[in-house]
């Protein structure tokens, strides 16, 4: 270890003494340059930061019976392994038993776990999700079972920062300090060692300067240094106490590989290079040398910007370049300042005469100038960028956030701006413009104020750095929402989507680029066609894009269903809603109408009611409008019932027919997939794929097997390997029952695919020879139904071995035979 220290100690004398060659360190510097400018293309955002937009159960709430899972719905897609919950009973003790549901093959928006069994009383869900770049993002869900006062479930608080996290973040936050701090001194220096290598005469006070910024450099650097190395050992020691997986090594691994640890490390390496390079920098004889060293400073900065906020919340690497130029900006405006209130500080700078002095620093400034004018464009524009990215509309809503950045932009506005031009006009650009010389004493102390009010900024920044911009509101969001009684249950009166638009998005591509809130955005776009151009028009254009549009290819059914819906409520008449051509996509269209039309029985209406519905579509028995109503009836039930799956049966089973109650059920069950995949609660379950299939009645299994592979697909994933991986769920089921979800594999892969025939053949062939007849036959019905016509399942037909045609081709015509 000694033989080491020692090493090292030679090397920093070797490097301060010039025995390393200017090759050498050029060298290291390109390398440090080019790993940031790759980090820098390289990176992609990461969903560090978030916000809560709803729960199930919602927050302070009242239930009778204890919730079995909660839902957690977020504004952006997390790393499910990062969060967290533990439930809280009121006495403050931990109630053992949460389990996460949710899959961790890939992030998601919507995070469930299972809870324990809860007794009667007050509960507090307290859930965290750590983000790579080591911000917290915290809250409770706070609920009463039982028989509970509501003013209790009001007042109840349970969530706490531990004291090491708040520790941890604290010394985050001073080391972003240190970092800003220390690279506007090393960027200040630089720019001072510059003007004094310009030639010309020199001056004692000049020299004074000079001295000072070679001191400032040195200082600097290890000053950014320590900042680096704190930071980075906080945000990692963060990152890796966020997964909590029970194996630290686990953990500090994913930190590293996950989180922005090896992002952290690097910047670390580079600034330590500038510790060791810097007392030989700060003797340089070239303003060549100078400007490449400013170069690799920018590489470190933009090795650093790759962990904030701008960077982690833009849609592209293009964030990490605007978040490089605005600190660099802020240091260059700074740094010339910090050197020069340091300088005239000391004593040999006081004791030159003072018209020395002010000849100095008018020279120093009227070079700076040029510089700090570009510097402070820079800071307006990327500034503006980015308040705009980070707050946007709701820079007043009073969040911490919001708080602390009109602060910054008040400082900015109100002291900074009329220095920075105060001085200008004494000792810049506009100063060399004026033709009398200003013999006044040079202006000091408002130089040393503009200096510390942009180290009072840089304060702020360092903890805006540590607030999450993604949380609006003011004070405690959720937790003081208003507890109201309504139908017998107390629930929570506060609205959790308020902060989104209300306003239809204006294209598809709109909807295409969101990660949350999908289904709803296509569903509101397409209800604004209905209601400006037609119902018919709405649905033309949803079977236009189901052939390139990847969410409503394999969601076509669903998005015409929804469309459905919200005709039978726009036209006010079930008879003129059915009026209008929606027959692609499965007739989802006529299945919404009928859905919304039973939706409007009571329970009790509706069971009496449930025979007759459909009386005029059962003209033509057995047709595939018959099919349409009973199947959307199925949905109505569902959606009047609140998603309850067995408790909808019994009101199919009142129907006469037993085709009509195979395809209610089968209506009813396509709902509980479906709603699921929207974050609607059902009778589905994460942990086991299966279910409800393996409890269902008999008489019910092969309706229910023939809609199960959409909710393992859901979860699993659209890749080539997930789809091997639902056949093997598929091989499992009893044996009865494969054909059924080899057939229901082939309607999904016939979607998911756009219809296109060689992906379909190519992920039929991925299940067991045995069962891919079914598979193919499954696909052939999905084609014909979708297209309401039989070109893509012949072609589809075409295409598979012989011994499988057959039984292709009369899926086709036995679908075919129904319209």
């Amino acid at each position: 270890m000694l033989s080491r220290v020692s090493g090292f100690s030679r090397l920093l004398k070797s490097v301060s003494r010039g025995r390393i060659s200017r090759r050498l360190l050029g060298g290291a510097l390109v390398a440090v340059t080019l790993a940031a400018t790759l980090l820098a293309i390289g990176s992609s955002p990461a969903a560090a930061h978030t916000r809560l937009l709803e729960t199930i159960p919602e927050n302070r709430t009242v239930a009778e019976s204890p919730p079995e899972r909660l839902t957690l719905v977020f504004a952006e897609a997390i790393d499910p392994r990062t969060v967290h919950l533990d439930v809280i009973a009121a006495d403050g003790g931990l109630v053992p038993g949460p389990v996460l549901l949710t899959s961790s093959g890939a992030d998601q928006a919507v995070i469930e776990f299972s809870l324990p069994p809860l007794d009667d009383g007050v509960y507090g869900l307290s859930w965290i999700t750590v983000g790579p770049d080591g911000h917290r993002v915290a809250g409770e869900v706070v609920i009463g079972v039982g028989v509970v006062d509501g003013a209790s479930v009001q007042d109840a608080h349970f969530t706490e920062t531990p004291p090491v996290e708040r520790v941890l973040s604290v010394a985050a936050g001073v080391a972003r300090y240190l970092w800003y701090f220390g690279l506007a001194a090393v960027a200040g220096s630089m720019l001072v060692l510059a003007w004094g290598l310009r030639p010309g005469a020199g001056s004692p006070a000049k020299e004074i300067l000079s001295r000072r910024a070679r001191r400032a450099l040195v200082r600097g650097s290890l000053l950014l240094h320590v900042g680096i190395l704190v930071r980075a050992g906080a945000t990692i020691t963060l990152v890796t106490r966020g997964y909590r997986s029970g194996s630290l090594s686990e953990d500090l691994q994913l930190a590293l590989t996950d989180g922005m640890g090896l992002t952290l490390l690097l910047a670390a390496v580079a600034a330590g290079a500038l510790v060791v390079w810097a007392p030989r920098l700060s003797r340089a004889r070239s303003g060549w040398t100078l400007l490449q060293a400013g170069l690799g400073v920018m590489a470190l900065v933009a090795i650093g910007s790759a962990t904030s906020h701008t960077a982690v919340l833009s849609e592209d690497p293009f964030g990490i370049w605007v978040s490089t130029l605005h600190l660099t900006a802020a240091a260059l405006w700074l740094g010339p300042l910090l050197v020069v209130g340091w300088a005239t500080a000391s004593g040999p700078w006081r004791a030159r005469p003072a018209a020395e002095r002010a000849a100095t620093l008018r020279e120093l400034f009227g070079r700076f100038g040029p510089v700090a004018v570009g510097a402070f464009a820079v800071l307006v524009v990327t500034g503006a960028r980015s308040t705009w990215l980070l707050a946007g509309s709701e820079l007043l809503s009073g969040s911490g956030y919001t708080t602390a950045l009109i602060v910054k932009l008040a400082l900015l506005a109100a002291v900074i701006l009329p220095l920075g031009t105060y001085h200008d006009r004494r000792l810049g650009l506009l100063a060399r413009r004026r033709p009398e010389r200003d013999s006044r004493a040079a202006p000091v102390r408002s130089l040393r104020l503009e200096a510390g009010a942009m180290a009072s900024v840089l304060v702020v920044a360092a903890v805006l750095a540590g607030l999450n911009p993604a949380v609006f509101g003011s004070g405690g969001g959720a937790g003081e929402s208003q507890v109201a009684v309504v139908g017998g249950a107390t629930t929570v009166t506060s609205d959790p989507l308020a902060l989104l638009s209300d306003a239809p998005p204006e294209s598809v591509e709109d909807c295409r680029a969101r990660t949350v809130g999908k289904p709803n955005c296509y569903r509101d776009y397409f209800a604004e066609v209905m209601r400006n151009e037609g119902a018919d028009v709405a649905v033309a254009e949803i079977d236009a894009l189901s052939e390139s549009d990847e969410y409503i290819a394999r969601d076509c059914h669903q998005v015409v269903h929804d469309l459905g819906n919200d005709a039978a409520e726009y036209y006010g008449d079930v008879g003129i809603a059915l009026t209008y051509e929606g027959s692609p996509c499965w007739s989802g269209y006529y299945h919404g109408v009928v859905e919304y039309a039973i939706s409007q029985f009571s329970g009790t209406e509706l069971f009496d009611e449930m025979p007759n519905i459909c009386t005029t579509a059962a003209q033509e028995e057995y047709s595939f409008t018959h099919y349409n109503c009973v199947h959307g009836l199925g949905h109505g039930v569902m959606l009047n019932l609140d998603g309850d799956l067995f408790g909808s049966i019994p009101y199919c089973e009142t129907l006469p027919d037993r085709w009509e109650l195979s395809s209610c059920v089968g209506g009813a069950i396509m709902e509980n997939v479906v709603s699921a995949q929207q974050g609607i609660q059902t009778d589905l379950r994460t942990d086991d794929l299966i279910y409800p299939c393996n409890v269902i009645g008999d008489d019910y299994v092969d309706e229910c097997f023939a809609m199960q592979t959409s909710w393992m697909l859901y979860n699993l994933g659209y890749e080539d390997e997930n789809f091997a991986e639902a056949f093997a769920i598929c091989d499992s089921v009893q044996g009865d029952m494969v054909d059924n979800c080899y057939r229901s594999m082939g309607r999904d892969i016939s979607g998911s695919s756009l219809l296109k025939v060689s992906r379909v053949v190519r992920l039929c062939s991925l299940g067991d020879p045995a069962y891919q007849e079914e598979c193919f036959v499954g696909a052939s019905l999905n084609a014909v139904y979708n297209d309401h016509g039989t070109e893509m399942a012949t072609a589809l037909c075409e295409a598979i071995p012989a011994r499988m045609q057959d039984a292709c081709y009369a899926a086709r015509d036995r679908a075919a035979g129904t319209f």
